[in-house]
C-alpha cells in the first residue's frame, strides 16, 4: 500500500483591478524547494482568461494540482494612501504613485482549501 498523498486541485484568481489613484494587482506564488515560483510556471497548471467586467483590467483563473501542505503566497500591490507633500516635492520625487504591497501565506489543506499560514509561528 502506498503512503503517497494524492494531489488536490486549487483554483486561484489573479488580475489587475481599478482602485483609487491607480490599479490593484493580485498575483500568486507557489513554494518550490527554497524558492517561490509564479503559478504560471507550475507544471500542469491550467489558465483560463476571465471575461472582464466594470473595474477589471484583466483577470485569470489558474487551476493547479499540488500536494496537501503546499505553501502559496498571495501578493497584493495597491496604491499607497495619499501622503501630504510640500508644494515643491514634485521636483524631488518621481511622478509615480507609491505602492503598498501586502503578502499573505497560505497552506493547502487535504481537500484543496487554503488556510492562513504564519511563517513566524
Amino acid at each position: 500500500m502506498s503512503s503517497a498523498r494524492p494531489e488536490v486541485s486549487v483554483e486561484l484568481r489573479e488580475g489587475e483591478y481599478v482602485a483609487a489613484r491607480g490599479t490593484c494587482k493580485i498575483t500568486w506564488l507557489v513554494r518550490f524547494n527554497d524558492a517561490w515560483v509564479h503559478v504560471s510556471e507550475w507544471p500542469g497548471m491550467e489558465v483560463k482568461r476571465c471575461e472582464t467586467k466594470s473595474g477589471v483590467v484583466w483577470e485569470n483563473l489558474t487551476r493547479l494540482s499540488v500536494l496537501p501542505g503546499a505553501r502559496l503566497q498571495r501578493i497584493e500591490s495597491r496604491p499607497a494612501p495619499y501622503a501630504t507633500r510640500d508644494a515643491l516635492d514634485y521636483l524631488k520625487r518621481s511622478p509615480n504613485v507609491a505602492r503598498r504591497v501586502i503578502r499573505q501565506e497560505f497552506c493547502v489543506g487535504r481537500r484543496g482549501d487554503l488556510r492562513r499560514f504564519d511563517p513566524n509561528a
